[in-house]
């Protein structure tokens, strides 16, 4: 029997916790959407992978696709002028190399969904005609600004709306012998934004600074270069009791508030989680286990709840499949073990190392997934009241629905009563993740639990949450496939 009930229901002793949505109060006005890490692939999938990848990319609907490289990848050397030469100068063999960044942004381009891309380390260099290329070297300016030309000029990639010039620069694990050098990664920043306006590109963003940690970066950077940077943008990989014990939300909007003081044109400038994930219990380099249970999707809904309660447009997943990136030892067929980053929502290499069952969807592909089709881009955030016990997310979304995600990160039952005074009546569907109670289609995607006819969104709605889990409220049924 579900446990869910109109409100008023003498079947339920215990005082339910409000969670009340201020329909009136918005937080964040133009919500991004979910996104999700998608890179050109090690181990590409094989065709059928890949049309199941599409198809469960269909159903999460990102708003925004994070997607880096590295210059090598496309740049074959530079000429006399010291201008670089592009693989696409070399007609389809050359453009073969590129096959799987462009089936990506294909899909983006066909899906109306906002890009992401860059470079992941300038400092690593780049060997030109005068020699080794740092981060602060120019070279890389023309080397980014003729990829952009490339991409949105002759391949008509319209959906290419920022460009990340270098991952995560603060840290040493990105820079030869380990010497961070910001002096060198802020020059290459303003050669970058120079050239892209002197190339006719100035409607692509800089996205950063894209620290890992060190948010000191932020704020230096929102003193010393707001105009180079069109958004402002970090990683966080959180520990979970930044989750639990609501640190993401309270220092969050901190940064935000920070961003406003500091460059107030960041009011309009998009404020983003650049890569979201869990950092207690990775191991062996650079693998994620935990992606494989059931609690790793409630710390990452109460993560995105906390990070658009701050006031952030969007939180990027790390990642979409294991098979896109090399953790140690190498690339290898079939892969080992430890041959792979284990972050994904499933592994296409599954069957080829063995695990057959690794390909399939994993648990926290249910709340992210679900995320991203009720928050979809274009809804606008409001208010809605949060507490100890219980963490709630509210939206009204551009086809006048409304979505309340409510989490609870205790494993002790709850009830608590959902309304939107100012909301009328509304339809709505239910969904509920729980350890033992998540329904699921065939293929892994969430089904509704429950279906109410017009409901009294003043009255609301009464859910029973037996223990740690996530419950899912939304108006005029599910979003509708693109």
């Amino acid at each position: 029997m579900l446990a869910l009930m109109l409100t008023g229901s003498a079947l339920l002793a215990a005082e339910p916790i409000p969670v009340t949505v201020r329909l009136d109060s918005p937080v964040v006005e133009r919500f991004l959407g979910l996104g999700v890490q998608w890179d050109p692939y090690e181990y590409p999938p094989l065709p059928e992978a890949w049309k199941t990848t599409l198809n469960r990319v269909d159903f999460m609907k990102p708003g925004v696709l994070r997607v880096m490289l590295n210059a090598s990848a496309y740049v074959r050397g530079f000429d006399a002028s010291g201008d670089p030469r592009y693989v696409w100068s070399e007609g389809e063999t050359g453009i073969e190399r590129l096959s799987s960044l462009l089936g990506i942004l294909d899909y983006a381009q066909s899906h109306q969904i906002d890009v992401l891309i860059g470079e992941w380390s300038p400092a690593r260099g780049i060997n030109t005609r005068a020699g080794r290329a740092g981060a602060g070297d120019p070279h890389w300016a023309r080397i980014h600004a003729g990829f952009l030309k490339y991409l949105i000029g002759v391949r008509k990639y319209t959906v290419i709306r920022y460009f990340n010039y270098m991952n995560e620069p603060n840290g040493n694990w990105m820079w030869p012998g380990g010497n961070v050098d910001y002096n060198a990664w802020a020059q290459g920043i303003r050669n970058l934004r120079k050239e892209l306006d002197a190339q006719g590109l100035p409607a692509v963003k800089l996205a950063g600074p894209d620290n890992s940690g060190n948010w000191e970066w932020l704020e230096r950077c929102a003193t010393e270069m707001p105009r180079e940077f069109g958004a402002w943008e970090s990683h966080w990989y959180a520990k979970d009791s930044d989750v639990t014990e609501g640190r993401i939300e309270k220092f969050l909007k901190e940064k935000r508030e920070m961003l406003l003081t500091s460059d107030p044109p960041a009011a309009s400038k998009p404020l983003f989680i650049g890569e979201a994930g869990m950092i207690e219990g990775k191991t062996n380099g650079d693998q994620q286990p935990r992606v494989k249970e059931f609690a790793y999707g409630v710390l990452m809904a109460d993560y995105v709840a906390q990070a658009a309660r701050a006031g952030w447009a969007s939180a990027i997943a790390w990642d979409l499949d294991d098979a896109m990136h090399v953790n140690t030892g190498g690339r290898v067929t079939p892969p080992t073990e430890r041959t792979l980053k284990i972050w994904g929502f499933w592994n296409t290499q599954g069957a080829a190392m063995g695990h057959a069952e690794d390909e399939a969807v994993r648990p926290w592909f249910y709340t992210w997934s679900l995320m991203g089709r009720l928050f979809p881009k274009g809804s606008q955030i409001v208010a809605s009241d949060s507490r100890a016990e219980v963490r709630s997310l509210a939206a009204k979304r551009q086809d006048g629905g409304l979505s309340v995600m409510v989490v609870n990160e205790s494993d002790t039952p709850c009830t608590v009563e959902v309304k939107a005074p100012g909301g009328g009546r509304k339809a709505l569907e239910i969904y509920r993740y729980f350890d033992r109670e998540r329904p699921a289609t065939v293929e892994g995607f969430a089904s509704a639990s429950e279906k109410l006819p017009a409901i009294d969104m003043v009255k609301g709605v009464r859910i029973e949450m037996p223990s740690r889990g996530v419950v899912f409220v939304t108006s005029t049924g599910s979003p509708r496939a693109r």
